[in-house]
């Protein structure tokens, strides 16, 4: 590649990181600046909206709010107001008592009463008077916004014993739902278990008639072959004649879902991926509306706020439609709603430079970039977008790919410096690198990617959702990958081609 060609232009483009914001309107964190952790979505037919409660990321002892309950409001995906009643869920002001902190858990409704099943965790584990580290407590109230009442008559449910469990620690994350089969309310919890001579992480299922008092029943899914340390948040939900059951590794950070014909199992991969994100999409719930799925999770913070920084817990509501496909897996797309007010006002790009095998195409931005070799990379860059929120969109479809080719996010250069969404169908995988160019190769490990299959001279819906330092992007509305990028805004951004030939058709950009 000539290198001085390209460098002419470097001296003209904006890379660097912007300062974290907290103006969020698509992903929503809490007004006060805080962050947002494990969510659980309650569809209201009254009033026609999701509630979306959330673990509000404050651990302040002198406070006693250690992750309390807050909740939003919305129906529509892009505006959300903050309940009324502000906290909804408090802490024990008693470091002896188990929901001396709070974890996540679900709301469900029987008569014209709330039932909020939550973990009681207690940081001071081990001591005199605290012997069990968490436990499935119940609170509940006569409206959706408004202090949950804590249960103290309910039995705290903790691991069984004599049976395997892990019996002081690693029991939380409960999911009740109703099963209309065998009339009777069924109880997920994530927990640890000796399995066989293994420790696995495991989902106990629990049976009750009253929500008041539970049997336990055994393991509903210890992970098949697979070993995960815990496997948090599980929900079962059922679509057509499926019973989906989907959880969150805490290791790798990736959501997964099996598929089964019953809700008592047994649990099978779906035909394709058993996942549609990447690791910035944790601890997901779904909620329906009777019409359409939705399923909602957190995308992590990165710490110090920079994209050298680790995957850190808490962040902001990330939310897409869900789907079944024909084949019975699962897909996700980009809620309509959200989709129709982001292509409300067309904005157009402004090309800044571009270098090598470029040739235009007819209708709009439409680009075919070819490179004939490693690290001769065709772009084309354009200047900085200064929204607050917008969508990048166009089909792309490849003829030859020896490498890869996608889009340019905080372009330095075109060569070398800038993050790279990449498709690799070599590698049946769609993912962003922040990795150099020149120490990009086929044996690197992603940063954050999703399971994808692409054939050449097919054309592939693209659409990239950026606020701030969330960037989303949504594959043919069969796929997401949502992650957290500082420089993803007033940065130079643009498409490439390395060692590929790739068609870019009808390149917009749009806001609400």
């Amino acid at each position: 590649m000539n290198f001085e060609t390209a460098s002419l232009t470097t001296s003209s483009l904006s890379c660097d990181a912007q300062a974290e914001q907290t103006d969020y309107s698509i992903y929503r964190m809490v007004s006060d600046g805080n962050r947002i952790g494990d969510v659980m979505p309650y569809y209201d037919s009254i009033t026609s909206s999701f509630y979306v409660y959330y673990l509000k990321d404050i651990w302040n002892d002198a406070i006693n709010k250690r992750h309390p309950w807050y909740g939003f409001k919305t129906n529509d995906f892009y505006s959300y107001s903050e309940l009324s009643a502000g906290e909804i869920l408090s802490c024990s002001t008693n470091g002896c008592s188990q929901n001396f902190a709070l974890g996540t858990g679900n709301i469900i409704k029987k008569g014209n009463k709330y039932y909020a099943f939550y973990t009681g965790h207690n940081p001071n584990y081990p001591s005199s008077c605290v012997t069990k580290k968490e436990g499935v407590m119940l609170a509940t109230s006569t409206s959706l916004n408004a202090n949950f009442t804590h249960n103290s008559s309910f039995t705290t449910i903790y691991p069984p014993t004599g049976q395997g469990f892990d019996e002081n620690d690693n029991f939380r994350d409960p999911y009740v739902l109703w099963d209309s089969g065998s009339s009777q309310y069924i109880m997920l919890v994530s927990a640890r278990k000796n399995v066989s001579g293994t420790w696995k992480g495991v989902i106990a299922k629990y049976t009750s008639t009253n929500l008041l008092n539970w049997n336990y029943q055994g393991v509903l899914y210890d992970g098949g072959t697979q070993n995960f340390f815990m496997m948090e948040t599980p929900e079962i939900f059922k679509i057509g004649s499926t019973y989906y059951l989907i959880f969150s590794d805490i290791n790798s950070k990736y959501l997964y879902y099996r598929k089964s014909n019953s809700i008592n199992g047994t649990w099978s991969l779906p035909s394709g991926s058993d996942r549609f994100e990447g690791t910035g999409f944790y601890a997901a719930k779904t909620a329906t509306d009777g019409i359409d799925r939705y399923i909602f999770a957190w995308n992590n913070i990165l710490t110090g706020n920079t994209d050298a920084g680790s995957w850190g817990w808490g962040g902001n509501l990330a939310v897409h439609k869900l789907y079944q496909k024909s084949n019975g897996d699962l897909a996700v797309a980009i809620p309509h709603t959200l989709k129709n007010k982001m292509e409300t006002t067309n904005y157009t790009p402004v090309q800044n430079s571009q270098w090598g095998n470029i040739t235009p195409l007819s209708g709009g931005l439409s680009y075919q970039l070819s490179s004939p070799a490693d690290f001769d990379v065709a772009n084309i860059i354009y200047v900085p977008i200064n929204l607050d929120n917008y969508k990048i969109s166009a089909s792309v479809s490849f003829s030859n790919c020896n490498k890869d080719f996608g889009f340019m996010i905080g372009a330095c250069d075109g060569y070398e410096n800038f993050y790279s969404l990449r498709f690799v169908p070599s590698q049946n995988r769609f993912s962003l690198d922040k990795t150099v160019r020149s120490e990009l190769t086929s044996n690197t490990v992603a940063y954050n990617d999703v399971p994808y299959s692409f054939s050449p001279n097919t054309l592939y819906d693209i659409q990239i959702v950026i606020e701030n330092s969330i960037l989303t992007v949504y594959i043919n509305n069969e796929v997401a990958l949502t992650n957290r990028v500082y420089k993803a805004t007033n940065t130079n951004w643009g498409i490439f081609t390395d060692n590929s030939t790739a068609s870019f058709y009808d390149i917009k950009v749009v806001n609400p």
